[in-house]
């Protein structure tokens, strides 16, 4: 990790990287849009995840107060940095985001949080990332970013619907989440092969107890680990069938039971059973 603020100027056009995912918008009236979604404060500091050519970057440095942006390409974030030398409230950092904590991350610039993340995330990170934005609690105080459209509906399912799974009992532990809405391929260069959807997830407060959290989403993981077996049976390794079949019928459900059906709440009256 490094420090980019007054770095070099380069001599030739920054390719774009396949391995990183690179997807940058650009149309300004998009990054825009998902910037006054995020409703920011001017007292908000933000954290900007892939700040790339900076199409996100400088509508939010008109509403933040200040903003931390984490670059993995080192020559993306010169770039940036030497465009933007003169903004006494940014601070970019080069690194892969998942290195280390976001706490660690502000600590870096000596900020601390709580902060806003925002970013258009690589979508071969981006699940990684808002999980552990959302689980590294007191410091995001929510998160606004673009990500594939099936990942955010991953993220705001519901039980019994095609796109419901672990993942989506896991975010719904640590946090509520919502689509905010759906950008075309055509938003971006390169133009990718998807739709994205800009999703919003803010912090769940108070907390779960962590004790019993932990324990519903162990059970939760163990069943959509064996989707095709009824629930009691694929958690029948943590107190045998029986157990779960009567657990399940005291809640409401036919002890033939999959994992689909259960919403968290029922995880987490399960794990009391």
């Amino acid at each position: 990790m490094i420090s980019v603020r007054g770095a070099p100027a380069g001599k030739h056009p920054i390719p774009v990287r396949r391995r990183w995912a690179q997807h940058f918008l650009a149309d300004p009236g998009t990054a825009e849009r998902i910037v006054e979604a995020a409703g920011l404060r001017s007292s908000d500091t933000v954290v900007e995840v892939g700040p790339g050519q900076g199409a996100l970057t400088r509508p939010i440095l008109s509403r933040a107060r200040r903003l931390l942006a984490i670059e993995i390409d080192p020559l993306r974030a010169q770039a940036l940095a030497r465009e933007l030398a003169g903004e006494s409230g940014l601070r970019i950092l080069t690194g892969d985001v998942l290195g280390k904590s976001f706490s660690s991350w502000l600590a870096a610039v000596e900020w601390q949080g709580p902060a806003v993340l925002l970013g258009n995330l690589p979508y071969n990170a981006a699940t990684r990332i808002l999980l552990r934005a959302i689980e590294e609690q007191g410091t995001i105080e929510r998160a606004v970013a673009t990500v594939q459209r099936e990942v955010a509906r991953r993220f705001r399912a519901r039980p019994g619907s095609r796109e419901y799974g672990y993942l989506s009992v896991r975010a719904a532990a640590f946090a509520r989440a919502r689509i905010l809405f759906d950008l075309p391929a055509g938003a971006f260069r390169p133009r990718p092969k998807v739709i994205s959807s800009v999703i919003e997830l803010i912090p769940r407060s108070p907390a779960l107890d962590p004790t019993l959290r932990d324990r519903a989403l162990g059970l939760a993981s163990l069943g959509f680990r064996s989707r095709r077996k009824t629930l009691a049976n694929a958690l029948s390794a943590a107190g045998g069938r029986a157990r779960w079949e009567r657990a399940l019928v005291e809640l409401g459900f036919d002890r033939r039971a999959r994992a689909e059906e259960l919403s968290l709440e029922n995880y987490l009256a399960l794990a009391t059973s």
